[in-house]
């Protein structure tokens, strides 16, 4: 009868942060569709996915800000400190972008480290200008979701979620019709409407709470340093950077194989499309941090782990190994023959990675409620190294067999992908931090 009821709880609890996850991986969706009804939509679904990863990459230290707000927020003296390190973090990162995205350091960065095309590398060049402000916004509503996720709002953060996806819908329509950007800065003025006003919503839903339920709580214990903030967050953020690594490294091996300009293109819409099924997956990761807090057992937590990972594996299937797969690709991404053929591909051969994110979500989940931040980050570390061997490997075979096609170099990159991804997973299921000597 426990189980039972610690997995309703779990139930309620995950709901509104997975459908939060799904409306907001739906994005990519909506977006690639958009970019394949423009000109030349490969090279602009190629350049608005590298400068989409290069803001990831300069984002992550703010991605884990949620899993931070829920685990040290605990009153007045608490927000305050927190709220500081996030602004900090807003402005120096905002700093950064405008660093690349403004000067000669994007091409080095593009076109001699990444080895792009010269005209994938052109997209995204204007792409990335205009997403400044993405780590900003991205910062501040990470900080506040964890806000409401903490004090038991977490519906609010799935209502932002869905009003920040009809603004990318409705942005998208708008821009098609007026159609006077290129397909890459297009995409990026959708997403960037998208968080802004997420950002915004947030405010709004977070102010009731903070006036109620934070700012009058005074706290019995010392005030939050921005030190030990630091010492929590830093592996959080270290471990989403190097999960972000990940896809400036698919691209950069992508770039060495046959037809990069298609192949990196593919990538971006098999992994875009993804998302949305293994949202599910991903709101394991907050779930398991509140659920710890709540007494809730690991073995009910692994249940119910066990359960999404199911039901994710089989929605990919559905849509991999079926008619839907066409469905998919030709009217509702509208992409170009030769592209829907290896995106297709690119689905059958990532089966396995649905239920690889959500027991990785859950293990994440458990270390951080145990405050094991730096088990993450090594864990993140381990998976980062695997991809990047796989990769490595994967262009030398391919070079060696002289493949020619596009889906031979999907599977370089799925491959190595969901390699990692296992590797991960047994490292934090069993795995230590190293300690200094």
């Amino acid at each position: 009868m426990k189980t039972r009821v610690q997995g309703s709880v779990l139930f309620w609890l995950w709901l509104p942060l997975a459908l939060s996850f799904t409306l907001m991986m739906l994005e990519s969706p909506v977006t690639n569709a958009a970019l394949a009804r423009f000109a030349e939509p490969s090279v602009q679904i190629a350049g608005f996915g590298v400068a989409l990863g290069l803001s990831l990459l300069i984002e992550s230290p703010v991605i884990m800000l949620l899993a931070t707000a829920i685990a040290l927020v605990q009153g007045r003296e608490s927000f305050f400190a927190v709220l500081r390190f996030v602004l900090t973090l807003m402005v120096s990162l905002t700093m950064l972008t405008a660093l690349i995205a403004f000067t000669p350091l994007y091409d080095g960065i593009a076109l001699r480290v990444l080895g792009l095309p010269v005209r994938v590398a052109e997209a995204g060049r204007g792409a990335m200008q205009a997403m400044l402000l993405w780590t900003a916004a991205i910062g501040w509503r990470r900080f506040l979701q964890g806000v409401l996720v903490r004090y038991g709002k977490a519906q609010f953060v799935t209502w932002g979620t869905a009003i920040r996806l009809a603004t990318i819908t409705a942005v998208a329509v708008a821009l098609l019709r007026w159609n006077g950007l290129p397909g890459a800065v297009a995409g990026a003025w959708i997403v960037m409407a998208g968080v802004l006003v997420e950002a915004a919503v947030a405010t709004l839903f977070a102010l009731p709470v903070l006036r109620e339920r934070v700012l009058p709580h005074r706290e019995a214990t010392p005030t939050l340093t921005q030190r030990a903030i630091w010492r929590f967050h830093l592996p959080l953020a270290g471990t989403t950077l190097l999960t972000l690594l990940v896809h400036p490294l698919t691209a950069a091996a992508l770039a060495r194989l046959p037809q990069p300009e298609l192949a990196i293109a593919a990538w971006q819409v098999v992994f875009g499309s993804l998302l949305a099924v293994r949202s599910w997956g991903f709101a394991l990761q907050e779930v398991s941090v509140a659920a710890r807090q709540q007494g809730i057992a690991e073995r009910a937590l692994y249940a119910f782990t066990g359960k999404v990972a199911l039901g994710t594996t089989l929605a990919l299937g559905l849509l991999a190994l079926t008619p839907l797969a066409g469905l998919f690709t030709g009217r509702v991404l509208a992409l170009e023959a030769r592209l829907a053929s290896p995106v297709v591909f690119g689905f059958q051969m990532c089966l396995l990675l649905p239920a690889l994110t959500a027991y990785g979500s859950t293990l994440r989940g458990l270390r951080i409620a145990a405050k094991q931040t730096a088990v993450v980050y090594w864990g993140m570390a381990v998976n980062l190294l695997v991809n990047a061997l796989g990769l490595v490997v994967g262009v030398a075979l391919a070079r060696a067999l002289g493949a020619q096609s596009v889906q031979a170099s999907l599977l370089v990159g799925v491959a190595a992908f969901q390699l990692a991804a296992l590797a991960e997973i047994v490292y934090l299921r069993r795995g230590r931090a190293p300690t200094a000597s």
